[in-house]
């Protein structure tokens, strides 16, 4: 996305250094024990911030980072032309006939752009944070533009295709990974179709989902906040097409901010999706990072929660390294991610969009 950088004032670290294990191995779920859900997420800053992987940004360097990057981040200069584009990112047709056909003990994806997914497993169809608007930004006469369509809307998914959409992970806050239009007309569109939709969220966002889509919470709709290893299980059907899923928040390497004013005041997060099979071989597992840098706990996921068989890791934003390498993989970094959560196969996001 055009100057996405402005809507993401990430962290910074002055060096990266690989670390033991000790520290990712104490991060547990706080679970039900009556504390605040500020309290919880001012529990899990802390624990990130411990991390040696992670130091906090200062004003001189942010000042130094949109300084240095004004000419591409503020002004937008600098990007490949719609021709190159064409060249370089060709639009694909979505192949529907396969989506409305997906085989039940299969794992398939397809990417909608960004961090968007449309993930199909055990039966279930699951949306990973889904952004169809022209800009990430709060308002659509302003802000970070996408240079690349998305590859189908929320129109076609639910209705024009009659694919739907059962689940919606949302990670963390930033714009380009919680959109409001686009949450809304998902929201509306369970509702208006009859389809349920459950939106598992990071934890403190469910507040926000009550007051800004209202939908969210109308019928059977239901919106659940997730902390860092606490799980939430979506019973199978009874006939059997749909098996049993257990969703799991993921500590992740980054940090939130919706307003200026509520940093890390919400919790942000990767999803493991687990379809229960009657056995391992048809049970499925996959990992949304949502976003993050490389940090030692992802070994942790992988001895915990993996082997995973598709894992989305993010490879864009990662320049300059100064600045984002604490908060955004480059490809170098997704690879070694890969390794680290056992994944069998990873779906590189956030990038050419």
């Amino acid at each position: 996305m055009r100057r996405s950088y402005i809507a993401l004032l990430p962290r910074v670290s002055r060096y990266y250094q690989r670390n033991t294990m000790k520290k990712f191995f104490s991060s547990k779920a706080i679970g039900e024990t009556g504390e605040s859900v500020s309290v919880r997420v001012a529990r899990r800053v802390k624990e990130r911030d411990s991390w040696p992987t992670f130091v906090a940004p200062t004003a001189r360097n942010t000042f130094k980072f949109l300084a240095g990057n004004a000419n591409q981040v503020i002004l937008g200069n600098g990007l490949p032309s719609e021709e190159e584009l064409d060249k370089m990112l060709p639009m694909k047709a979505v192949d529907w006939a396969t989506l409305r056909d997906p085989k039940p003990d299969k794992l398939q994806s397809t990417w909608v752009g960004h961090s968007t997914l449309v993930v199909q497993m055990g039966g279930w169809n699951i949306i990973t944070d889904p952004i169809f608007s022209e800009r990430c930004s709060g308002v659509q006469f302003a802000g970070p533009q996408r240079y690349r369509p998305p590859a189908c809307s929320v129109e076609d998914i639910c209705f024009n295709e009659k694919v739907g959409i059962d689940v919606c992970l949302v990670s963390h806050n930033h714009y380009d990974h919680l959109d409001y239009y686009s949450v809304k007309e998902l929201a509306a569109a369970s509702v208006r179709s009859g389809r349920p939709m459950t939106f598992v969220v990071a934890l403190g966002l469910k507040k926000w989902f009550e007051n800004k889509v209202p939908d969210s919470l109308k019928g059977e709709n239901t919106v659940i906040e997730l902390d860092w290893h606490e799980t939430h299980t979506i019973e199978g059907s009874e006939s059997g097409d749909k098996k049993k899923l257990e969703i799991t928040g993921m500590p992740m390497q980054h940090w939130s901010n919706r307003n200026g004013f509520d940093k890390d005041k919400t919790l942000w997060c990767g999803f493991g999706v687990k379809s229960v099979g009657d056995d391992d071989e048809s049970s499925r597992n996959f990992l949304f990072s949502g976003d993050t840098g490389f940090f030692d706990g992802l070994y942790n996921i992988g001895k915990k929660y993996g082997p995973f068989d598709l894992a989305a890791i993010p490879i864009g934003a990662y320049e300059p390294r100064w600045f984002m390498k604490p908060q955004h993989t480059n490809p170098d970094d997704a690879v070694e991610m890969m390794e680290a959560v056992q994944a069998k196969v990873a779906f590189a996001i956030h990038w050419g969009t």
